[in-house]
């Protein structure tokens, strides 16, 4: 199956989505408001849109994530990245 094309942004925060969760040995990963901030510094055409680039991602099969609850309420838990080529 082919993916939709990702947009610079949206390709560096596929790209570092997958070092996260490299770096976490492929568990779950908490996307808290810290890590959110983090992102939007690393990636600046993303302030305010990270949520919604998740949501894209997931939509165009790059990446697997689920709300929960966590200290500052409801936050997205990335579960898998598809590897980037």
């Amino acid at each position: 199956m082919e993916r939709e094309p990702l947009s610079p942004e949206l390709d560096a925060l596929w790209r570092g989505l997958w070092e996260e969760w490299q770096d976490n040995d492929e568990e779950d990963v908490v996307l808290d408001a810290a890590k959110l901030a983090e992102i939007e510094a690393e990636i600046p055409a993303l302030d305010g849109r990270v949520k919604t680039a998740l949501a894209y991602l997931q939509r165009a099969k790059y990446i697997q994530y689920s709300s929960g609850v966590g200290d500052e309420g409801i936050e997205p838990i990335l579960q898998d990245v598809y590897e980037p080529r």
